[in-house]
């Protein structure tokens, strides 16, 4: 049984939604942040997704306190507020999923014997 790309996204994001408490807006940021080879920041993140900065640096608080993404500070930076880029360290990351879709699949699986 093959599973259609369209189909995969679904999956992935219901798992996002599901095994980490994520709102769409927080997969959405998750998603740009992912298929970006530089990373994305705050006001980047705002623009794309058409939310304001505050609820944009929520959400990137809210992945990376999850563990989904990582920050560095920004090399363009003078003075003020420091600012930071947002990315996801892939094998860093799909290793977690991994160890966060298995606790999943068991737990659903003692849940499931226990009916």
């Amino acid at each position: 049984m093959s599973i259609e790309i369209s189909d995969k996204s679904v999956l992935l994001k219901r798992f996002l939604m599901v095994g980490y408490g994520l709102s769409e807006a927080d997969v959405d940021a998750f998603t740009k942040i992912l298929g970006s080879s530089e990373g994305k920041d705050v006001d980047t993140i705002s623009e794309e997704l058409g939310i304001s900065k505050s609820r944009a640096s929520i959400i990137l608080k809210k992945l990376a306190d999850a563990g989904l993404i990582d920050k560095k500070k920004s090399s363009g930076t003078k003075g003020g507020r420091p600012k930071f880029v947002y990315y996801v360290s892939k094998q860093d990351t799909i290793s977690r999923l991994l160890r966060k879709a298995q606790e999943l699949c068991s737990d659903l699986s003692n849940i499931i014997k226990g009916l």
